[in-house]
């Protein structure tokens, strides 16, 4: 973790504000590396190239390391790196994980009820929507421009392959960048109410309330006792499924994404256990068991919707007005479009 992100860290914990980072350095690696490297044949070759894996890798603490860029970044978008989930599975009693609101604007209407706001409870949910959204539209271009770059004159050949070259760099780092948020989203601490200790909440088990928990876990433990090879261990296969027959809806996507995020909340209490046990401060295996299970599930999900994504995008449209992306390929729709004017 370099000093930018440590002396957040630090600042962090004396305001006992939410933390703004997640694994740290090392942690964010593993997710993006993992997932790149486990990436299914049926994405473009491009991705799959050690050049692009490599790339995409570095780029999982990208988002981390431009913190303090200045007052008005950090205030638009460190809070998009958690959620604040109760124990009850709900966000603030009042935005229930089953019914997430459209976008950020309703989000935050639906917080007022609980005289709250997205930048309180967090809106990583939305972060991650948002990158997905953006990856399947650069995959969309990709496909119109190679089909392009394949194509009949040798105007519309160089037009293709520069504009090829020109998404391959922009899908490379946004899947790199956008990485950072599914690696958040299988930290525990990040998707909980209990993200410095166990807080001002009912605690019969008698938890630590010790608010360095948190950079601790995902930073100094991980850094001294788990390995890459050791969240390989627990990275499994993409199950068989069906590709997306029609653009899938916002609302299934979000679905998926809010299932991820309570999964990793469910884990909460066992961690707080293993802390409780010493396993964190000991490296107990235990431990070690417990945190590369989550960085695993991180990249595995970040793998999966990044090879749902450029399913999908054979269903996107391109241009304005919309052009469908698979009358473009099947010789049905002219592209590239001609300005208005011409």
């Amino acid at each position: 973790m370099n000093h930018r992100i440590v002396a957040l860290t630090a600042a962090a914990l004396l305001a006992c504000t939410p933390p703004a980072l997640a694994w740290g350095t090392k942690g964010h690696t593993i997710v993006n590396h993992l997932a790149a490297l486990s990436l299914p044949g049926r994405v473009p070759a491009f991705l799959t190239t050690p050049a692009s894996v490599y790339e995409i890798a570095n780029l999982g603490p990208e988002l981390d390391d431009l913190k303090d860029s200045g007052a008005s970044w950090d205030g638009d978008y460190d809070n998009g790196h958690f959620l604040d989930l109760l124990d009850d599975g709900t966000i603030a009693g009042v935005v229930k994980p089953g019914a997430m609101p459209k976008d950020r604007e309703d989000y935050e209407l639906a917080l007022e009820a609980a005289h709250t706001d997205e930048f309180k409870q967090g809106y990583l949910p939305y972060s991650i929507l948002d990158g997905w959204q953006q990856l399947r539209k650069d995959f969309a271009y990709w496909r119109v421009d190679d089909y392009l770059a394949r194509g009949a004159t040798a105007e519309l050949k160089r037009h293709g392959l520069r504009q090829r070259a020109i998404e391959e760099q922009l899908i490379v780092r946004d899947l790199g960048v956008w990485g950072h948020f599914l690696g958040d989203g299988c930290q525990p601490l990040h998707v909980t109410v209990h993200y410095n200790g166990w807080g001002d909440y009912p605690n019969p088990k008698n938890y630590t309330e010790d608010p360095h928990t948190h950079s601790m876990f995902e930073s100094a433990f991980v850094n001294k006792f788990v390995s890459e090879g050791q969240v390989a261990k627990f990275m499994k296969p993409r199950s068989a499924y069906a590709a997306p027959t029609a653009l899938l809806t916002q609302d299934a996507v979000m679905s998926d994404i809010m299932q991820y995020l309570l999964a990793t909340g469910a884990t909460v209490p066992h961690l707080y256990d293993i802390e409780k046990a010493g396993g964190f401060a000991k490296g107990t295996p235990e431990a070690v068991s417990f945190t590369s299970a989550q960085l695993a599930r991180g990249a595995m999900e970040l793998r999966d919707m990044s090879a749902l994504a450029w399913q999908d995008s054979i269903h996107e449209t391109v241009g304005y007005p919309n052009i469908a992306v698979s009358d473009i390929l099947s010789g049905k729709a002219h592209w590239p479009q001609k300005p208005a004017n011409q």
